[in-house]
């Protein structure tokens, strides 16, 4: 897996933050720095996130990439509405990225009120299998994957609203200009985080993105703000009130208007109800919206504004929008974009493994089992592991040796 974010160790301190937060429990402190496992990583950005020294440095593409396509397409995520001063015109920040060197701009919000309605097609035909999973965190499905591999049947198969932005952008394109040919459109998606990255550089369930490029917030944020300044109120379109649902915590949910839904939003907080579905407690659940970051996707590492202020930002807009100024033809075409098969993705099939050997794995949760009894049990991390468990799966694959806790030393003395 290619990762979209690296460690200047030169900044690392191995003060153990980071692999105290990781949730898959994917970083180690060897040698007094910070040690990633790729298999083991899902791109959350937690890491990023708590790293006091700044250790973390993100891997995006970059502006000046606009150069190599003839045409340039921005795909906003729904997140960048709530990054500017409140009150600030959807249409100047349209126009900003115009400013920018973009072309043409297509809503991401638009997208996601397509696979809405595609999500309550889904949830409501299939009523066997509960509760039903979104699949629009990409972290959380890697998440899913490397540490519940039993509800990997739970994910909804249902393409990203990024994805669908990004082919319905480039037929408006081709449209605009008629001479255009696919390799003349770069596609570019203005990020709020590295899993979303990720998902274009390895996306789950199909074989390529539409996406050309990803942009992180944080990387053009700056020049927005001067561009905001300089440009005309021309308009492209205005959010759809459903699809800017999905930025914030509980707005998927809100916007499939279903029963007996839940949505939750930051790792731990998730991992607690996943944990709970494995246990069978929320069979009476018809659909489970969860999101890496707190708060939703406001809350990604790659945005500017503090998340409770956007969140706040976003639910502005969605009281005072005007109705009559949205206007987006491709709604009414959702039946057609269906036929196509816009909406349809194999993530069962694309993330499922081999499945392990039975009794080699109950041999070697025996083997941990046995050691982990030998450990002091007070995750105090001194060793480089997070927890007593983990060291005990790191003395079991070769990776360490008892001696490595600390605590055991001191008592042996």
């Amino acid at each position: 897996m290619k990762r979209t974010f690296y460690l200047e160790k030169e900044k690392c301190m191995g003060c153990t933050n980071c692999m105290r937060k990781c949730p898959t429990e994917a970083i180690r402190i060897v040698k007094g720095k910070a040690v990633i496992d790729d298999d083991k990583c899902i791109n959350c950005g937690e890491c990023i996130r708590v790293c006091p020294y700044n250790a973390y440095t993100s891997i995006t593409d970059k502006i000046i990439d606009l150069k190599d396509y003839k045409f340039n397409i921005a795909i906003p995520s729904t997140t960048v509405y709530g990054q500017f001063t409140l009150g600030t015109e959807i249409c100047k920040i349209h126009n900003a990225l115009i400013g920018l060197g973009f072309d043409y701009v297509y809503d991401e919000s638009w997208a996601a009120e397509l696979v809405t309605k595609a999500i309550k097609e889904k949830v409501i035909s299939d009523k066997i299998l509960r509760p039903k999973i979104s699949s629009n965190c990409p972290a959380m499905v890697r998440l899913i994957k490397i540490k519940y591999p039993g509800l990997l049947e739970n994910i909804i198969e249902i393409e990203a609203p990024m994805e669908i932005a990004a082919r319905l952008a480039i037929k408006k394109a081709k449209k605009i200009d008629k001479t255009l040919k696919d390799e003349d459109i770069g596609v570019f998606y203005i990020s709020p985080c590295p899993a979303k990255t990720l998902s274009v550089k390895e996306p789950i369930g199909k074989d390529k993105s539409y996406i050309n490029k990803v942009i992180s917030l944080k990387e053009i944020y700056g020049d927005m703000v001067r561009e905001l300044k300089m440009h005309s109120d021309r308009c492209f379109s205005n959010p759809s009130l459903t699809g800017l649902k999905w930025s914030i915590s509980g707005g998927q949910t809100d916007a499939c208007d279903f029963e007996n839904s839940i949505a939750v939003s930051g790792l731990e907080n998730v991992i607690d109800i996943l944990e709970e579905i494995e246990m069978g407690k929320l069979e009476h659940i018809k659909y489970l919206e969860i999101l890496s970051c707190n708060g939703g996707c406001v809350g990604g590492t790659y945005n500017f504004e503090n998340p409770f202020v956007a969140n706040s930002n976003i639910k502005h807009i969605l009281k005072n929008i005007k109705e009559e100024r949205l206007i987006n033809d491709d709604i009414e075409k959702y039946k057609e974009f269906k036929k196509e098969g816009y909406f349809d993705i194999a993530i069962h099939e694309d993330i499922e493994e081999k499945k392990p050997n039975i009794k080699e794995a109950v041999e070697k949760m025996e083997r941990i089992e046995k050691i982990y009894k030998k450990l002091p049990k007070l995750d105090c991390g001194s060793c480089g592991a997070p927890t007593c468990r983990a060291l005990a799966e790191d003395i079991e694959e070769g990776k360490k040796t008892i001696d490595n806790c600390v605590i055991l030393k001191l008592e042996e003395k």
